[in-house]
């Protein structure tokens, strides 16, 4: 079962309607390597995607941005030309 909604493994999802699958996640440290018990919690798709969601838009936001900068570069230097 979710750790975190009691949705049953390989069963349909109560909210969702789609089959379970448990996953493992890293609820407080990301790394791989902080696999202590106490990190770790067995979740449904829902349960994992909505914990990590903030993290994996933080991540995209600072991809675009990262891109941005170097498109000014370029755009100053084709400028300065």
């Amino acid at each position: 079962r979710c750790e975190w909604c009691g949705a049953e493994n390989g069963k349909p999802h109560p909210i969702t309607g789609s089959r379970v699958v448990l996953t493992v996640a890293h609820v407080f440290d990301e790394r791989p390597e902080a696999a202590s018990l106490l990190n770790l919690a067995a979740l449904c798709q829902r349960c994992h995607n909505r914990h990590d969601a903030p993290g994996r838009q933080q991540r995209r936001k600072a991809r675009i941005e990262a891109r941005l900068g170097q498109l000014l570069l370029f755009a100053e230097k084709e400028f300065l030309k």
